[in-house]
């Protein structure tokens, strides 16, 4: 793993490291006039997804998660294609019974197992309850008992979406821009991370207090995602259960928290495809995850193999196209160390395939498909419901011609809305597109983010998703892919800067 660290800190650098040019990116004078591949069908498309999702919650090297990779091989060997496994072994936690009970009698309802806390056993662990108003830097006050903290929601106001990312068009209009103080319930638990304190600390147990959401929407959220084992079992509670919880800690209650799960190794695996091109030292990568709870976590796959149909189907490729269907985006640390995604590991396996150095191909553009066909779900008098918008299509474009592909690919839709935007900071980039960013590879990266991207739902949430506009958006990705395939490398150019990165080198 130490060579693993280090690999992942200089991939930002690696085409610097092995004498490829910077070019710098402009926008074009017109884009090349390409031939619009067709890709399969929306009832197609949405079989695949219907498939993927009837395996159930797909969390990183599960059974379910395992024999859905499975099924995506056998539908890309049925178009001809030569699947290339990757497979990595990790320890998977897996969570049983929960409960908490507090010493009057009263149960409390848990929301959610904290994913890869820790475990208590049959008979779980039980000690006093310590309020905190917040994560504290030191948890002495709570050794030998069970803490409370509310973990708040991290709104989108307007500086922290000016740290967040550069937001440069909204398609068709305004309506697809993010409004101050707009919540985004994953971005809370992503950004405070506080078990191992607690661990150090010899606390039994911790509740944690989902503040801000409805109850509803709390429940069977798998958050966060980014974190190792811990070895400290926490459970997550709605926001309605405040009082009851810090009315029991102010009078000196305990509590008994359950949290049976397994730790075993197990293994899962990474695909890929390479579908090749008359210029096999140049490549395009399309890449996205595997794993996830829901219907829409994670079915870029399906969109994936229409693009395999679809363009394994053409007379002629320029470049070579690589599909990726990476796993361990739902438990990442044990993929990469360091900073990274799920597509980081499989990078760091198969520099041939695009870092360009001493013979190797060099990857001049990337795509990323991520969560398609969402609609938008916001909680209302307590409740999530429908507002009747397609959830906002966040695209990273990363220098100005993906951002000019990006909005040719899309014209003419009858379904958009998409916010075109650029990371700020080179490590504050969401989902399965940023290792392309950090490895210097110009990408366009789909990554929406509704309320229930991360939460176990009935059926997937599968009726949250929208058929036609998933069709939509899988046509503007291969119509980039056609761009991309068509543009010079020299013209294509480089990744754009960041605050950090202010060159934006390969």
């Amino acid at each position: 793993m130490a060579r693993r660290k280090a690999l992942i800190g200089g991939l930002a650098g690696v085409a610097a490291l092995g004498g490829m040019l910077a070019w710098r990116s402009r926008p074009l004078k017109a884009l090349p006039d390409i031939d619009a591949v067709p890709v399969p069908d929306r009832d197609t498309l949405w079989h695949w997804v219907e498939r993927l999702n009837a395996f159930g919650p797909r969390l990183t090297a599960s059974p379910a998660h395992n024999r859905s990779v499975d099924y995506i091989a056998d539908e890309l060997a049925a178009m001809g294609l030569e699947v290339h496994r990757q497979t990595h072994r990790i320890r998977r936690w897996t969570p049983g019974r929960t409960a908490i009970g507090i010493d009057d009698g009263a149960a409390i309802p848990v929301a959610a197992p904290y994913p890869y806390s820790g475990s208590t056993g049959p008979q779980g662990v039980s000690g006093q309850l310590v309020w905190f108003d917040k994560a504290p830097r030191d948890f002495a006050a709570a050794r030998d008992k069970i803490a409370i903290v509310p973990v708040g929601r991290l709104d989108l106001k307007t500086i922290t979406t000016l740290m967040l990312f550069e937001r440069k068009a909204t398609l068709p209009d305004a309506s697809a821009d993010l409004a101050n103080g707009e919540v985004v319930p994953v971005l809370g638990p992503l950004t405070n991370i506080f078990l191992p304190r607690a661990r150090a600390a010899g606390v039994r147990g911790v509740i944690c207090l989902f503040e801000g959401l409805s109850d509803e929407l709390a429940q069977g959220q798998v958050l966060p995602f980014t974190t190792p084992y811990a070895d400290c079992p926490a459970l997550w509670v709605g926001d309605g259960e405040r009082d009851r919880l810090k009315q029991a800690a102010a009078r000196g209650a305990s509590a008994t928290l359950l949290l049976e799960a397994g730790i075993e190794d197990a293994d899962t695996d990474t695909l890929h495809v390479v579908l090749e091109g008359r210029n096999p030292q140049e490549t395009i990568i399309v890449n996205t995850h595997t794993d996830g709870p829901n219907a829409c976590e994670e079915n870029g796959p399906a969109g994936l193999l229409a693009l395999a149909r679809a363009h394994a189907a053409r007379r002629v490729r320029n470049r070579s196209i690589i599909l990726v269907f990476a796993t361990g985006h739902f438990q990442i640390p044990q993929m990469v160390e360091g900073h990274g995604q799920a597509t980081s590991a499989w990078l760091l396996s198969h520099p041939e395939l695009w870092d360009g150095k001493s013979g190797h191909a060099r990857a001049v553009a990337g795509l990323t498909l991520e969560h398609l066909g969402c609609t938008e779900w916001k909680d209302r008098g307590g409740h999530p419901l429908p507002t009747g918008r397609l959830e906002r299509e966040i695209v990273y474009t990363t220098n100005p011609v993906m951002e000019q592909v990006y909005r040719a690919s899309v014209a003419g839709r009858t379904k958009l809305r998409s916010l075109t935007v650029a990371p700020r900071l080179s490590h504050m980039f969401l989902g399965e597109g940023a290792p392309l960013y950090l490895s210097g590879i110009p990408s366009i990266s789909l990554v929406p983010g509704p309320d229930y991207l991360c939460q176990i739902l009935d059926d997937g949430g599968l009726d949250r998703l929208d058929a036609d506009f998933a069709h939509q958006q899988v046509e503007s990705f291969s119509r980039a892919l056609c761009y991309l395939d068509a543009i010079p490398a020299q013209s294509i150019g480089n990744v754009a800067s960041t605050w950090d990165r202010p060159f934006g080198k390969r």
